[in-house]
């Protein structure tokens, strides 16, 4: 299943984040793909806004991971967000120690830039692509694209997914 949402602007993006926090489980798996500045870590912080955790969302490009601590049900768990786009692939994972959040029920992942760890997977897992809208080239030429329209994506190839999909279309913040 794919669900197709069209935010005009960065807290859009972060609004639609914060919605799509109130579906989410520890044990989550999402992967985000896009192109460099396409609104990934904005869609990120509006997800740690709605899980209520703790500290300020930055990107982890040159951290590869930042943890974001946050409470539910009186119990502790994480926000893991990824950023694999200097890992030059599936061997360098080890090192980086992403396993270890990927199979911990305690923790919600957000994998950017992790195409090549999806097939090697055994859970469930959800893919969001932003891709940016332009309305003309012009408008690509200039200096206001850093705020333009970008479609999200959402894709679903699993019932457990498809059902979550099916109910933030019902209750997505437009």
């Amino acid at each position: 299943m794919d669900l197709k949402i069209l935010s005009e602007s960065s807290e859009k993006t972060r609004m639609i984040g914060e919605g799509f926090a109130k579906l989410l489980n520890p044990g989550d798996i999402v992967f985000l793909l896009g192109e460099l500045g396409g609104g990934m870590t904005t869609f990120i912080s509006g997800i740690a806004k709605g899980l209520n955790s703790k500290g300020n969302v930055s990107s982890p490009s040159f951290t590869l991971i930042n943890i974001y601590e946050f409470t539910k049900d009186n119990v502790e768990y994480n926000l893991v967000h990824c950023d694999l786009y200097r890992v030059s692939g599936f061997k360098d994972i080890p090192d980086i120690g992403i396993e270890e959040y990927i199979y911990d029920n305690r923790s919600i992942v957000f994998i950017e830039w992790g195409n090549f760890l999806k097939e090697k997977i055994s859970k469930d897992y959800l893919v969001i692509k932003f891709d940016y809208m332009l309305d003309d080239q012009k408008q690509a030429d200039s200096k206001e694209t850093l705020d333009q329209k970008r479609q999200l994506t959402f894709s679903a190839e699993n019932i457990y997914w498809t059902q979550k999909l099916k109910i933030f279309k019902k209750i997505k913040p437009l």
